[in-house]
């Protein structure tokens, strides 16, 4: 529900209490007494308190709108706590015992309108002697005034002697009704019969002189004798100020010709507002020119869906307000007209349905900024949310008015209520399709997807909603393109909140198989194919589709299983693996740029895979790990960069599970893994992007950690920290442990770093031989403050995985992998505990007598730990790799530190004061 604005666009003080009091409602009163008088009261701040009257009906409104007055709130009004002088009760399930509340207070002004439970007679009971002879308008709009024998109650209407608004719409008022109302009230002057039963308005001629406003919107006029007999009756009216004869549009008709009459000088001489929407009476251009020249008074002047109208005519109109700017104009042309026609007509649909189709149409073919019209058709939207019709027209105007490249300066609170409404849109009519389409054409945008705010995942929901639903090659593409964007923005948890439901798993590696797998690649996969893809329309021959779909499916699959374990089990259990698989061999004899650009994307979600303990095992078969022993020698460092994150990851895996899935060691991988990093040119702009860098915190800290897997994370994480120093030198102070472990590589030399990791290599070989369950270990005293998980358990889960993911643009020509997502959130955590790090694991632990403030002389230790032949030529250039990056990492984190410390006014002070102190 909106707040109540204010002239200047904001809320004022007495609106914001009157929300809160509204949202609060059963924390400020309580229930007194017993059943079945009980009675809910206010808790005012002191004795003798009461709400004034604004303030009361505003409550009483807001109360209506958000559908929660029913008789026991009812109760609150009563004149023992709040004033009350021109109450509005509406579209509430009130009953004329709770309405008894009214009785005693002195009201000028009624509006009880849409009541199902109660009619005009009741509502009169329920008002005092004194509002009876007093009250001066009352509204009835959509409230019956018939009684239990179905005829017209309106004798009492008679006691209302001062009355002189009257507003009966939406009734079962007749004819009959009108000279009772006519004979009857004599200080009548303003009426609305719109949409009654009234045929005839000759009753109201004896009134003229006193007859100052007459509404007749859409009165039930079937033959053109009573249209006729209408217009002659209203031009003797001649002391009308304001005149509403609009009707439902004509699609054609002839004019009338007592038409002259009505813009004669001498007709309706005091006329101030008039509205012929709907043309009924079927004028033409000059007789508009005529009516407004000869009633020089107008200040409105309504001439809206003249749909039997030829565009000249139309346009006409619109050149007519251009001459006559200060009468403010309704038409179906010119955004000033149109836009006046939305804000004019807020419970008149079908003008409004009308405005919309001619905005569609005016703005399919230019490009254009205009808030304004948007902002109205929002409002147009928002108050008619059960009308389908309207909102389907709605969505494609929103398309049209955001779709330009000039929306990028549409106010963003302007844009984010146009996305919210879009949203809702979708959840309201999740069956219409074209009106779903509308919705995907206005997501799939640069503008909305980086610039608006919203809720990502209830986006992707609605999103995935329609893919399972429908099947549309158009919202398939746009689908996918805005999962791919929108997954890189959502929280672990949002993603773990979408993978629990697997049919969207299923949904995009069916677009996959579709687009890349042939009928005998089906097949292949044996009886243990999931049952969904034999649903799937594949071809029998011919090479992948390489399109738009299947880039964006691609970067969504990645995205989507980036640091969600439990979206990277269902890739594995619905058979990705066995369908990537399928597609890396599909491609390999593909053209060069399409084939690198999916072998990036498989492999970076592969990455996503090898991050997660419990699918990383199922990447150990001999097809993928062919493949991923080829891609580290790829000439494309985008490529071999992702290879040798998995075979990193699966590193951390023993010997023995390597030698149980492969039958051979991981000693081939991990070397081949240090000469491709050590073969790397860094390439000019980003190529990755990182939530955190805890993936790598949990990586070089692993027991089964060795130095070519230590140069493969400090090499990524010198690429992205250098170009993005601001972004990630935080999220490297945030990983304490690992910015520590930076700062020990810096302090030795490399001789001993080859000697720690081949004294790894041996431990970890001697523990695989002969503890399958090593011991922990206990650490030396300055290592009592580590975090033992990763020292006493052989295998330490890694649950943060790379920033993978894709942006919307092609990445074939993206500077960087990813793109909408790594630069919305870093994903920083807490390390509020004591820092330490392992560059050793358990086995090796024991040989380290010193802490970090604390290094041994290299020809001491090396000779202390490593008891096997020195390194060769290749861990020597790893160690040396790591050293120089690792160096340039920590001069980096340390100027930052400095120079924001300069910046706050603090005294600068040595970044390594940023990691907690071991001996804290």
């Amino acid at each position: 529900m909106g707040l109540l604005t204010s002239e200047d666009g904001l809320a004022s003080l007495e609106d914001l209490c009157v929300r809160y009091v509204c949202k609060n409602l059963l924390y400020l009163t309580y229930l007194d007494g017993e059943e079945p008088n009980v009675k809910r009261k206010w808790i005012f701040p002191y004795p003798g308190f009461r709400l004034t009257s604004r303030p009361a009906q505003k409550i009483l409104l807001q109360l209506c709108k958000r559908s929660t007055l029913d008789d026991e709130r009812m109760a609150l009004f009563s004149s023992e706590f709040v004033d009350l002088i021109s109450p509005v009760i509406k579209e509430t399930n009130v009953s004329p015992a709770s309405l008894r509340v009214l009785k005693d207070f002195r009201l000028s002004n009624l509006s009880a309108t849409n009541l199902p439970n109660v009619n005009l007679n009741g509502i009169i009971g329920c008002l005092g002697e004194w509002t009876v002879r007093n009250l001066i308008s009352l509204n009835v709009t959509g409230t019956s005034i018939l009684c239990k024998t179905n005829l017209p109650i309106l004798v009492a209407l008679g006691r209302f002697k001062n009355l002189q608004v009257l507003n009966v719409s939406k009734t079962e008022f007749t004819t009959q009704c009108l000279q009772i109302v006519a004979d009857d009230l004599p200080k009548l002057q303003f009426l609305n019969i719109s949409r009654t039963r009234v045929t005839d308005i000759y009753p109201l001629l004896p009134i003229r002189d006193r007859l100052t406003g007459l509404i007749m919107h859409r009165l039930e006029l079937e033959r053109r004798e009573e249209v006729e007999r209408l217009l002659l009756n209203v031009v003797e009216l001649h002391q009308l100020r304001t005149l509403d004869v609009s009707d439902k549009p004509k699609s054609s008709g002839i004019r009338f010709e007592a038409v002259d009459r009505l813009c004669s000088p001498t007709a309706l001489p005091h006329l101030v507002h008039i509205d012929l929407s709907g043309n009924q009476f079927c004028l033409k251009l000059e007789d508009a020119k005529t009516l407004i020249e000869n009633h020089p008074k107008l200040i409105f002047a309504g001439f809206a869906s003249w749909t039997h109208s030829n565009e000249r005519e139309l346009e006409g109109i619109q050149r007519l307000s251009l001459q006559y700017p200060k009468i403010v104009m309704l038409g179906d042309r010119g955004d000033q007209l149109l836009l006046n026609t939305l804000m004019r007509n807020k419970d008149r649909a079908v003008y409004l349905q009308n405005a919309l189709h001619s905005i569609f149409e005016a703005t399919s073919n230019r490009e254009s900024l205009k808030p304004d019209l948007l902002q109205a058709v929002l409002r147009v939207m928002r108050l008619n949310m059960r009308r389908m019709d309207m909102i389907l027209a709605g969505t494609a105007v929103i398309y049209n008015l955001t779709r330009s490249d000039q929306s990028g300066q549409l106010p963003l609170d302007l844009l984010n209520r146009a996305v919210r409404m879009t949203l809702t849109a979708m959840e309201k009519f999740p069956t219409n399709r074209q009106l779903q389409k509308n919705c995907f054409l206005t997501l799939c945008s640069d503008t909305v997807l980086y610039r608006a705010t919203f809720s990502c995942i209830h986006c992707c929901e609605l999103v995935f909603n329609n893919l399972i639903c429908f099947d549309d090659v158009h919202m398939k593409r746009m689908g996918v393109a805005i999962i791919s964007i929108l997954a890189a923005e959502i929280s672990t948890a949002g993603l773990s909140e979408l993978a629990k439901d697997r049919r969207r798993m299923q949904c995009l590696l069916t677009y996959v198989a579709e687009k890349c797998l042939l009928e005998s690649d089906l097949a292949d996969m044996g009886p243990a194919i999931p049952a969904y893809l034999t649903e799937a329309r594949l071809r029998s021959e011919g090479p992948p589709t390489f399109d738009t779909t299947l880039r964006f499916t691609l970067s969504a699959l990645w995205n989507l299983t980036d640091e969600c374990p439990e979206a990277c089990l269902g890739f594995v259990e619905e058979g990705g693996l066995r369908i990537y698989e399928k597609v890396l061999r599909r491609f390999a004899d593909q053209e060069e740029e399409m084939k690198n650009h999916v072998y990036t994307k498989c492999l970076g979600l592969l990455n996503n895979v090898a991050e997660v303990e419990q699918t990383r095992k199922t990447l150990l078969v001999d097809s993928l790990m062919d493949f991923f022993f080829k891609m580290l020698r790829h000439l494309s460092v985008h490529i071999s960069y992702f290879a040798a994150g998995v075979i990193a990851h699966l590193s951390c895996l023993k010997d023995e599970v390597w030698l149980s899935a492969l039958q051979s060691t991981k000693e081939s991988y991990i070397k081949l893994l240090g000469q491709s990093v050590c073969s790397w040119q860094p390439p000019q702009s980003e190529m990755v992007a990182y939530r955190s860098f805890e993936p790598f915190e949990q990586l070089v800290l692993h027991p089964q950690s060795r130095l070519e897997v230590h140069l493969w994370a400090i090499w990524a994480i010198h690429h992205i920290l250098t170009r993005k120093v601001a972004r990630y030198v935080p999220a490297l102070c945030d990983c304490k442990k690992l910015l520590e472990f930076l700062r020990y590589v810096v302090s030795v030399d490399e001789t001993v770093l080859c000697a720690n990791s081949l004294q790894r290599q041996s431990s970890s070989r001697d523990c695989t031989e002969h503890q399958p369950s090593p011991l922990p270990i206990k650490p030396p005293a300055s290592l009592q403050g580590f975090d033992q998980s990763a020292t006493t358990t052989p295998e330490t889960p890694s649950s943060v995985s790379f920033r993978l993911g894709i942006g919307n643009a092609d990445p074939l020509s993206s500077t960087s992998w990813p793109g909408g997502a790594g630069d919305g959130s870093l994903g920083f955590t807490d390390s509020s505990s004591s820092s330490s790090f392992a560059i050793g694991g358990d086995c090796i632990r024991k040989n380290m007598t010193a802490g970090l403030d604390h290094v041994e002389p290299v020809d001491k230790t090396a000779l202390g730990v490593v008891p096997f032949v020195g390194p060769d030529s290749a861990q020597l250039a790893c160690a040396r790799l790591i050293r120089v990056l690792a160096s340039e990492i920590v001069t980096v984190v340390d100027r930052t530190v400095s120079s924001n410390s300069a910046k706050d006014g603090s005294t600068p002070a040595d970044s390594s004061q940023l990691v907690t102190s071991v001996n804290d």
